[in-house]
């Protein structure tokens, strides 16, 4: 194997390369990829192409063996299956090779209309398959840089494609000279035709006639004569029917006229001839960019039918690991590719820590699939194939050496033991620490001592020069020797003890049993026989067997307990995606009627504002101030009734919050309520869990369960009575009194979150008792009261405007508010 650039020296072949030289590879590497199948593989990736010549490249191309290609051949793959999964797949469907029409355009050399047509749609085409690659707006790099060497030839179709239609027809107004003629084809044809058929018609021609019909023969207009009729229509004879019944006669009256319409078609045919060697010649003259345009898609396929096969074998892409590395391969539920579905999944693995793998076990066990599995994904990830494995990685191999099945070569007449060891031979003289050596059967075909111990030199041989290797054995003697030496380890096949058949699995560090006397009592061979089969056995060798099938039944109980607790797994995390599902939809439900709940409350409170403004209204029109004071009387108590809050179920509607537990609610605490994020203070908590508030200016009632802390009452701080009130003076206007405002309200003192109430009842009474401006003094401070005080004021729909108040009147320590 050796690199190669698979899109740069790409020269144009004459004929499709069918059976490709490749140099530098010695015929048993070569056979090694015949006994892998991985020919097969490639047939399957040549399969997956759509373009001509990228097909010529996948029978051209070879592994590579230097890391950085095979990781630039696997990133390609893998950016082209990240294309397909996204922006879809480049097109180039059903085009033909274009090589022998450029080459014919270039030498001046015409095209017909279709072939124009053919290469035009081919360019167009490669322009749609680069500008998939260009949607993927630089998430595929390295595809990129191989459209980037499209030249853009759209230019060349839009000239073309106005002197020929798609159907690669000459248009008519292709040349002004094209059109004239053509218009003259017409007159002369139907100037031909209509005396042809006034002869047809003529009483001394009809009656000699075989039918009416004109037909042609040779582009002359003919006459269907009886035979025997033949001197009754004088004219040129140009055929004759099979049976000599019919004969095709140009009558002399329409020769002339037959004449100047084939004189001016075939004037019109060489116009068109003539268009068409100058949109060839247009062709040829680009002859350069087109072939580097075809390059240039054979390669986007090729990498793009890599990545389409990958998809069709859920194939994924493994790590790359240098040559010579201690993790000669470890594949992780691999498939073989040509088995399709009945592929069963293995895992296995060389190294690390060994360089040599022995698989031991009965035949059909799947041993023979499992060395071919290791040599043919070697081959393949060295290709730029994804491998169909659930996580593996692979180390470089220069070569992969194989000799697997019956070579017994029939022509030489050699025994099947001496084909194989000549191919063993010839693989151990040609390897290297980095080829990769895979044997199946070692040693079998002659006695089996002298096979076993050739089976353990080859293998000594192998380990002895660093060289990586898989062999499968039939012989005890190598699975020991494998046991016993560091630089090997075992692996084995097994059989159903139930049925007896194959379960196709690897199973690795543990040599394979022999099932020679159970397969013997499983087709009924007698007791006695087995007994005395068993005598006969070395006592060490049956102990091994007894060891062995102990193991079996293990490994077959903690495959059991496994899939038990995998099992449980599932089930468990089925109920945890239940459970957060049931708990997600009991969020979105809360939160749901959280915010319907802030809708009711903000609907309700422009309801009352709107009623506020409606009584100032109707008090300053009727100046009937009793009404207007029951009326907020009214308003007041709603306001101040618990029921109001939306959010505010009854005491025993609220459920208890499991995952909370809140602290008992003290006089002095500041609370929110929640789902408000309105803030209050607690005044009195009754023993039935009904909590007196003060927000604002107002109070009100709530269960404690509608209640969060977010700032405990001062240890120092005596508790609020609940006929403590803010020390404020204030002018209010109750229900069912009479007031008498001086126009000032001194809020000095107060804290920001209990003016408000204050402010705006300060502002409805005003209103009511028909003030125009009334001052609001509440002192410098920190400003903080006077910023509320003056942006609630911005709010207010009674306030007109407002402003700091005159010097002699407190200056910005107090606000002067216009009414409306």
């Amino acid at each position: 194997m050796s690199t190669t650039n698979h899109h740069t020296d790409i020269s144009p072949a004459e004929e499709p390369v069918s059976e490709p030289e490749f140099h530098g590879l010695s015929e048993i590497q070569l056979q090694a990829w015949e006994l892998l199948e991985f020919t097969n593989v490639r047939e399957l990736l040549a399969n997956r192409t759509r373009f001509f010549m990228s097909r010529e490249m996948v029978i051209a191309a070879r592994p590579v063996t230097d890391i950085k290609d095979v990781e630039r051949l696997q990133d390609e793959t893998a950016q082209a299956a990240l294309m397909l999964g996204t922006v879809g797949d480049i097109g180039l469907v059903g085009t033909r090779d274009p090589r022998d029409l450029l080459r014919r355009a270039a030498i001046d050399g015409m095209l017909t209309g279709t072939e124009i047509v053919s290469v035009l749609h081919l360019l167009e085409s490669i322009w749609t398959a680069r500008n998939t690659v260009v949607a993927m707006k630089g998430c595929a790099p390295l595809l990129e840089v191989i459209v980037s060497e499209i030249p853009d030839l759209r230019d060349l179709g839009k000239e073309i494609f106005k002197s020929i239609s798609e159907q690669g027809e000459v248009l008519n107004n292709a040349t002004p000279k094209l059109a004239r003629l053509r218009a003259n084809v017409s007159k002369t044809f139907q100037r031909v035709m209509r005396a042809m058929e006034r002869i047809s018609n003529s009483k001394t021609v009809k009656q000699s006639l075989q039918s009416g019909a004109i037909a042609t023969r040779g582009e002359r207009l003919v006459l269907e004569v009886r035979a025997d009729a033949r001197d009754s229509v004088p004219g040129i004879v140009h055929d004759v029917s099979s049976s000599g019944a019919t004969l095709f006669v140009e009558p002399l009256k329409a020769v002339e006229l037959c004449n100047d319409w084939r004189e001016t078609a075939a004037e019109a045919q060489r116009e068109e001839e003539r268009i068409l060697r100058r949109l060839s010649r247009l062709i040829g003259d680009r002859e350069e960019e087109a072939i580097i345009a075809v390059e240039a898609a054979a390669a986007l396929d090729f990498i793009t039918a890599r990545a389409r096969l990958a998809g069709t074998m859920k194939a994924r892409r493994i790590e790359t690991m240098p040559p010579g590395s201690d993790n000669v391969t470890n594949l992780v539920g691999a498939r073989h590719p040509l088995l399709g579905s009945d592929a069963v999944p293995i895992t296995i693995n060389i190294g690390p820590g060994f360089r040599g793998l022995v698989i031991t076990g009965p035949n059909t066990g799947g041993k023979t699939v499992a060395i071919k599995t290791i040599g043919l994904f070697a081959l393949m990830h060295q290709s730029g194939l994804q491998l169909p494995v659930v996580d593996g990685e692979m180390a470089i191999f220069d070569a992969v050496y194989a000799d697997i099945g019956d070579s017994q070569s029939i022509e030489r007449s050699v025994s099947t033991f001496s084909s194989h060891m000549g191919r063993v031979i010839e693989i151990l003289l040609e390897a290297t620490p980095n080829s990769l050596i895979l044997l199946d059967e070692l040693g079998t075909g002659t006695d089996p001592e002298e096979g076993s111990a050739l089976a353990r030199a080859v293998l000594a041989h192998a380990t002895e020069n660093d060289m990586p290797i898989a062999v499968t054995s039939h012989y005890r003697a190598v699975a020991e020797y494998a046991a016993e030496s560091e630089e090997l380890a075992n692996a084995s096949v097994e059989l159903n003890p139930d049925t007896m058949m194959p379960t196709y699995q690897v199973l690795m560090g543990i040599p394979g049993r022999s099932y020679a006397l159970h397969v013997a009592r499983h087709l009924g061979m007698p007791s006695q026989v087995l007994d005395d089969a068993e005598s006969m056995m070395d006592p060490k060798r049956a102990e091994a067997e007894t060891i062995l099938q102990q193991l079996q039944r293990e490994r077959e109980e903690v495959s059991r307990i496994q899939a038990e607790a995998e099992e449980a797994k599932i089930e468990a995390e089925t109920a945890r995606k239940d459970l957060q599902s049931k708990l997600s939809n009991v969020t979105r439900a809360q939160e749901d009627m959280l915010e319907k709940s802030r809708m009711e409350l903000r609907l309700e409170t422009e309801e009352i504002r709107r009623s506020l403004r409606k009584i100032v209204s109707n008090a300053k029109n009727d100046n009937d101030l009793a009404t207007a004071q029951r009326a907020i009387g009214r308003v007041r108590t709603q306001f101040s009734d618990p029921t109001w809050l939306p959010v505010a179920p009854p005491p025993d509607a609220v459920q208890p919050e499991q995952p909370e537990e809140e602290e008992s609610l003290q006089p002095g605490d500041q609370v929110e309520i929640k789902g408000l994020a309105v803030e209050a203070e607690v005044i009195d908590v009754s023993p039935g869990g009904t909590v007196e508030l003060m927000m604002g200016n107002s109070r009100i009632e709530l269960n404690e369960r509608q209640l969060r802390v977010i700032k405990p009452a001062p240890e120092n701080k005596p508790a609020v009575s609940p006929n403590d009130l803010p020390n404020v003076t204030v002018n209010t206007v109750t229900a069912g009194e009479t007031a008498n405002t001086s126009g000032e309200l001194d809020i000095r003192g107060s804290r920001v979150h209990e003016s408000d109430e204050i402010v705006r009842q300060f502002i409805d009474d005003s209103s009511i008792q028909g003030l125009s401006n009334v001052l609001i003094i509440h002192g410098d401070g920190t400003g903080a009261l006077r910023e509320s005080i003056r942006v609630q004021l911005a709010k207010h729909p009674l306030v007109a405007s407002y402003s700091a108040a005159p010097r002699n009147r407190g200056g910005n320590g107090a606000t002067l508010v216009d009414l409306n």
